[in-house]
């Protein structure tokens, strides 16, 4: 898809713009191919410094998934140890991204796609699909926005938006977020007309997504009185689900069943599908495939800023693999990590997740090594604690010459086919109010994944069983399942909040796997929570399971690479994460504001606003169905 991509506007910081830069953009768009190329823009370089790492730290790092072998200050640490306040940089990146992302797309959608049809260089159907595509990208900016700081700026038009604008409150973000994804739902085409691009199917996995948020939230309560009579009741005026829900929460975990089933039953004739084998999904050669729903599009061959994929330097852990392009020297799978995976993770799924002990990768190879023959097949040896194997894909040799130095040619996926299983059966647990089930239908969708992780112990005789059937499935079942499906994809924090969202029982639960103040023994034995841990792993022997992992002692005291901070959630009903009188201090459900932003927008920590959807509303027939 992107061959050429031309990048026609810039933001480098929150809300900065130039407007004078659209009228030389107008001076290109004389075809609607022009205006596509617009879009293409949208899938690589505004997410650029959220995905350098960002994305990982912000949702891996943060939740536990890593262990950080440094004991020196680094953004890993610093997240991975709730020490953000006093080191940034990771924050402070990830935000001005993600609002690259809002401001890039702003601009398709209030300049150049109108600017399109009133010249009569496309029709306003043709422009539907562009706007449809900005909206998807503004969609997913925000949801990322509001999980990571709560409550954020909406910003309409970054052309004329103030630049100490107040931020709005999380309950619109969550819902502008929707009605922009369903708005992209409608005029999407079924399939995408360019490899790479979204669909129809890829807003109906967003949402279901965002459904899945709102649901919770309103769960635990969270929603303003004034919020239905407000939005919701304008808004979906016309929606059988709505007229039908006798609450919040049942309508949006309704509207999550009914996109990830819409996903579902779509899937294979707009050519999406789970792939048989979970780790070809993380290889070059297979980019955009059939699991992919959304994928960041980087060019092959280009190493320009923005344009290539640099992610493998930082997180390989042996530069002879790919080709010396970089090494990993602190970056591992956390102890919990390994112990979950041992557990439940299965084999395939360990495989593409982490590299183990004896375990043989037919398709990486010794690529710049005096010790070994150029072209051996690579066998793991020698680690005592797990380097990441997902977006490791190797040099020229193992890429088809695509993988070179700044730029390793694969495309990360940010929305993929199993997350829309494991949203049906969450949504279905959150609809019937359920906290653990035994029932087969609800487990229909998790069980489709369980059975893909375990390919190979299914084909060999040794599967334990779907869930359901081994015990009954409980919403720990359901987040480690989540944390082994996406490692290493940004989504495991995000899980946790989602969870907590759900009511003071499970936001204490949260709190507590976060601060390491669960124990194996205390319900499900996966939820045992061990931050920064020092561990040492013991092969099986063989390449055909993952061995044993014990916590490192030193004088009968477990031994910590890095205290962490304690994580807490202090903030009352009715008040607002970035209350001055809370001292700032990040919380379960927010971050601090990057302090660079509050220095020029000292708005942001005044309370939250309301958002006016009046003209969404007025304009509501272009959103629905």
């Amino acid at each position: 898809m992107l061959a050429v991509l031309p990048q026609m506007i810039s933001c480098e910081s929150f809300l900065e713009t130039d407007n004078e830069k659209s009228v030389s953009a107008h001076e290109e768009l004389t075809t609607y191919e022009a205006l596509c190329s617009t879009t293409a823009n949208l899938y690589t370089s505004p997410w650029y410094f959220f995905h350098k790492q960002r994305f990982i730290q912000l949702g891996d790092a943060r939740s536990n998934n890593l262990f950080i072998s440094d004991s020196a200050s680094n953004d890993y640490n610093s997240l991975g140890t709730f020490n953000e306040k006093k080191e940034n940089a990771s924050m402070s990146h990830a935000w001005g991204s993600l609002y690259n992302v809002v401001t890039q797309s702003s601009y398709v959608i209030e300049d150049y796609a109108p600017y399109c049809v009133n010249n009569g260089v496309c029709t306003q159907e043709e422009a539907n699909v562009c706007l449809a595509e900005a909206r998807f990208m503004r969609a997913m900016a925000y949801w990322f926005l509001a999980i990571y700081w709560h409550d954020v700026p909406i910003v309409d038009n970054a052309a004329t938006v103030s630049v100490v604008a107040f931020a709005n409150r999380f309950e619109d973000v969550i819902q502008y977020a929707i009605c922009e994804a369903e708005f992209a739902r409608r005029w999407l085409p079924e399939v995408p007309y360019q490899t790479g691009r979204v669909s129809k199917s890829s807003a109906s996995g967003l949402l279901s997504r965002l459904y899945l948020t709102a649901g919770a939230y309103a769960d635990g309560g969270h929603f303003s009185d004034d919020f239905r009579e407000r939005v919701l009741d304008k808004y979906y005026s016309g929606d059988y689900d709505y007229q039908a829900s006798s609450n919040l929460s049942e309508f949006y975990y309704a509207k999550a069943i009914d996109a990830s089933r819409e996903v579902i039953a779509s899937a294979s004739m707009a050519g999406y599908g789970l792939m048989d084998d979970y780790e070809e999904i993380f290889r070059v050669q297979n980019n955009n495939c059939s699991e992919v729903l959304f994928a960041l599009q980087f060019v092959s061959g280009n190493t320009t800023t923005g344009l290539g994929n640099d992610l493998q330097e930082f997180l390989c852990y042996d530069k002879c693999m790919d080709n010396n392009y970089g090494q990993a020297y602190s970056t591992w799978a956390s102890y919990d990590f390994v112990n979950v995976s041992i557990m439940r993770g299965g084999l395939k799924r360990n495989r593409g997740n982490v590299f183990a002990n004896d375990m043989t990768y037919d398709y990486l190879f010794h690529e710049n090594d005096k010790y070994s023959q150029k072209g051996d097949v690579w066998v793991v040896a020698d680690r005592d604690v797990l380097p990441v194997k997902k977006h490791v894909v190797g040099g020229p040799m193992a890429t088809g010459n695509q993988s070179f130095k700044g730029n390793s040619s694969f495309n990360t996926p940010m929305l993929r086919m199993s997350e829309v299983y494991l949203n049906l059966t969450e949504a279905l647990m959150g609809y019937r109010g359920l906290e653990e089930t035994t029932d087969s239908e609800i487990l229909e969708g998790v069980n489709a994944v369980r059975r893909r992780a375990h390919k190979f112990e299914i084909e060999n005789g040794t599967y334990r069983g779907d869930y359901g059937e081994t015990g009954v499935f409980t919403l720990d079942s359901l987040l480690q399942e989540r944390r082994l499906e996406f490692f290493m994809e940004g989504l495991f924090w995000s899980d946790m909040v989602r969870r907590s969202y759900k009511g003071d029982v499970h936001l204490k639960r949260m709190l507590d796997y976060a601060n390491n103040k669960l124990i194996e023994t205390e319900g499900d034995p996966a939820m045992g929570s061990y931050r920064m841990y020092k561990y040492k792993y013991k092969s099986a022997g063989n390449d055909t399971e993952l061995g044993t992992v014990t916590l490192s002692q030193e004088n009968g005291q477990y031994k910590i690479s890095r205290q962490s901070c304690e994580c807490v959630h202090n903030i009352p009903e009715g008040s607002y994460c970035h209350s001055d009188s809370f001292g700032q201090e990040d919380n379960l459900w927010s971050m601090i504001y990057p302090p660079t932003e509050t220095a020029k927008d000292p708005n942001l920590l005044a309370p939250p606003v309301k958002y006016d959807f009046s003209e969404i509303i007025e304009h509501k027939y272009e959103y629905n169905e």
